[in-house]
């Protein structure tokens, strides 16, 4: 009987920890990388290890999107969360490659081993990823409750963060493998595990997506029950982050359910408290630095774990990048005015009728050294609140009070900035603050290709770019297959019940 592929690498190892780095970790780890339950849930200090291990397969820089695969050596990737974010940017309309090296096809939708299909690298580094995620966080909240050395609090807050770790990992996997919600709650979403992997697992069907969600929501809303704002490391969930998950998870729910709306409204709002909108001169510092004050959630890369070749700031660091391929389209450059704090990050190639698509970089993400590669991973900062908070607003029809929070972000970037008149109509104005999620956080999680799924939206591509699309909403390029090793090994996930 076939075992799901991702059961059987959990079970040769719960955790592959023996690579981290002290500096990341900072928690005890057994030597062979081997994490047995014993090992692992005998105390607290092994459940932190466990968790820590979590964010390492985020962050990890390897082969497969962590800890590294002999047998699929070819398949590089930037770095674990950071590649599947990227991934999506590329897909859109405002960011591509531009020198027909890395990321070329990706940013031409090709249905080769580089783009979405079963036998392509970047199914299987989001599948393996995401699934290595959930195998743990099951472990630490099946085991958590048995070890020693920590109060009812301390287990109860580790299963929490557990939890806001499994909801997040299946969040990335419902939108990926599925069209968005609204179009279809039942439609077959993804396996759901909540024991962790056992000699003796079997793999799962698809689940249908409302079953997918069910579990997010319940997940994040005890997560945000029993987190508090504190936590040891910035790149561990806290009430915030889970806060500003849930917020993200309601967005894409409320299009299906407008009484959603608000719930999105309050997360976002909560979850930005603490986390003041950076500077126009913080902007400008090269989105490099966990330290900056709106940075709700991300991964530390220190000086002496410096990123590779093959790393986001490889790609768009336009001075200390290696590859510098990426560009940018002229309409999207053009959308920003020239009072615009941010338009001033693009740099102007020149014309080049020979090349056309060359015509914008950006200084956007930049590395903190010239000598090598180097820079913290954002994963979500108080702007994303903020503007999740006026589509809530503006979608319930509280125009006034969506305009005052989109202004926020606009008078900040722009001095010249013009506050949307009071008049401006509802879909006028939810357009509008989609446009301002593009201009403020491009390159950062591939937030114009989920607004466009989730508005069920074509993707139109225009001006210089050099793969002028026309996707339409229902086109199946939107999801991306079940990868064939997944399909081989889980006897529950037939030739039928793969994406098209």
């Amino acid at each position: 009987m076939k075992l799901s592929r991702t059961i059987i690498t959990a079970v040769l190892s719960l955790l592959v920890l023996s690579a981290c780095k002290k500096e990341f970790l900072n928690t005890p780890s057994p030597e062979d990388g081997n994490l047995t339950d014993n090992i692992i849930f005998s105390n607290k200090a092994g459940a932190e290890s466990a968790m820590t291990g979590i964010y390492w397969i985020f962050r990890s820089e390897n082969y497969n999107g962590y800890g590294g695969d002999p047998n699929n050596s070819g398949n590089l990737t930037c770095r674990g969360l950071q590649t599947t974010m990227f991934f999506y940017e590329v897909r859109g309309n405002d960011v591509f490659e531009g020198l027909r090296s890395w990321w070329r096809w990706e940013t031409a939708w090709e249905e080769n081993a580089s783009g979405r299909i079963q036998t392509g690298s970047r199914t299987r580094q989001i599948w393996d990823m995401f699934y290595k995620a959930i195998n743990n966080a099951n472990a630490i909240i099946k085991y958590t409750p048995g070890i020693t050395g920590a109060s009812d609090a301390e287990k109860a807050t580790l299963i929490a963060e557990a939890k806001a770790l499994r909801a997040y990992s299946y969040f990335w996997l419902a939108r990926s493998y599925q069209y968005t919600y609204a179009k279809n709650p039942n439609a077959a979403g993804v396996p759901l595990y909540t024991e962790p992997a056992s000699k003796d697992s079997k793999g799962n069907p698809r689940a249908p997506l409302k079953e997918v969600y069910q579990l997010i929501l319940s997940d994040l809303e005890e997560a945000t029950t029993k987190l508090t704002d504190a936590r040891t490391e910035k790149f561990r969930i806290n009430k915030n982050v889970a806060q500003g998950i849930l917020a993200e998870v309601y967005q894409e729910m409320a299009m299906s359910d407008p009484a959603l709306w608000q719930k999105a409204v309050d997360n976002a709002k909560a979850a930005r408290d603490g986390f003041p909108l950076m500077s126009n001169t913080s902007y400008a510092s090269g989105f490099n630095d966990l330290s900056n004050p709106e940075w709700m959630w991300g991964f530390p890369v220190p000086e002496d774990q410096s990123l590779t070749y093959y790393s986001q700031y490889s790609f768009m660091d336009v001075n200390s990048g290696y590859y510098r391929n990426i560009f940018f389209n002229n309409d999207f450059v053009n959308s920003y005015s020239a009072t615009d704090a941010r338009r001033a990050l693009f740099i102007d190639n020149g014309d080049n009728p020979a090349a056309p698509a060359r015509r914008w970089s950006s200084r956007k993400y930049r590395s903190r050294l010239a000598t090598s590669i180097t820079g913290d991973i954002l994963v979500m900062r108080a702007a994303e609140m903020y503007l999740i908070e006026a589509e809530g607003l503006a979608q319930q029809g509280k125009l006034a009070e969506a305009i005052d929070v989109l202004f926020a972000i606009q008078a900040l970037r722009d001095p010249a900035a013009v506050k949307p008149p009071a008049s401006i109509g509802k879909d006028a104005l939810i357009d509008l603050i989609l446009l301002e999620r593009r201009k403020e956080m491009y390159g950062e999680a591939g937030v114009y290709y989920f607004d466009l799924k989730r508005y069920q939206r074509n993707l139109v591509r225009t001006g210089n770019h050099p793969y002028l699309l026309n996707i339409a909403a229902t086109d199946p390029r939107w999801l991306i297959q079940i990868p064939i090793s997944e399909m081989d090994a889980n006897d529950k996930i037939n030739p039928e019940d793969q994406n098209p």
